[in-house]
């Protein structure tokens, strides 16, 4: 979503300003990058007041049942990831180990004079090069794996910080910057009559927590 302000408006001869969200790819594309939607910025500061103070409470109140529900939701986020970054890890040990016998096979095939020394050495350069590639990979891949895994320490320390917030009035960029990784908006919708949204609001450490 981008910042904008609007002074469409007049009062009393005077510009009000008009904050708000509007999506972004609407704004830089128009309607054939997105929809027209946006929200007020009060408004959304009210939503993201009140989420906080509600999950404030909750971590006061009956922290066990949160800390569940936070294990939970984070873990289906996260078994999909963890399923795609195991793959990926899988396919990166069989390459090293393939890398090993073309190494083996090259130094073999020069000591029998079936290649020449040049031709072994560019290959031996172009294989050892690809194997402290895949080496730097999986170091990176383990250390993601293992992060995933972390939930539980996660969610305990979410929950120390959020309880502090139960009378938080106001918002401000430090407070936001420490507890909030993301809001996600979507498209006004018609529902009964009514007009609806979907605001998620996904936290630093945890994720979006349904309510």
């Amino acid at each position: 979503m981008r910042y904008m302000r609007d002074y469409r408006k007049k009062v009393s001869g005077k510009e009000p300003e008009f904050k708000s969200y509007v999506c972004n790819r609407y704004a830089s594309g128009g309607k054939n990058a997105c929809s027209s939607h946006y929200i007020n910025q009060k408004v959304l500061e009210q939503v993201v007041l009140l989420d906080i103070r509600i999950k404030a409470r909750l971590a006061q109140n009956d922290s066990t049942s949160l800390k569940e529900k936070i294990r939970k939701q984070k873990q289906s986020a996260d078994a999909e990831q963890l399923q795609s970054l195991q793959a990926t890890l899988t396919a990166v040990e069989k390459r090293l180990k393939e890398l090993d016998k073309l190494v083996m096979s090259t130094y073999e095939d020069k000591v029998k004079g079936s290649i020449p020394e040049a031709i072994c050495v560019q290959l031996m350069r172009r294989y050892e090069d690809e194997r402290l590639d895949k080496l730097e990979q999986k170091t990176e891949l383990i250390a993601k794996a293992e992060a995933l895994k972390q939930t539980e320490t996660e969610a305990d320390d979410w929950i120390d910080m959020i309880r502090d917030y139960t009378k938080l009035e106001t918002l401000d960029r430090p407070t936001l910057m420490r507890l909030i990784n993301k809001i996600e908006i979507s498209e006004r919708k018609i529902v009964d009559g009514h007009d609806e949204r979907e605001i998620k609001i996904y936290y630093n450490f945890v994720g979006y927590i349904e309510a």
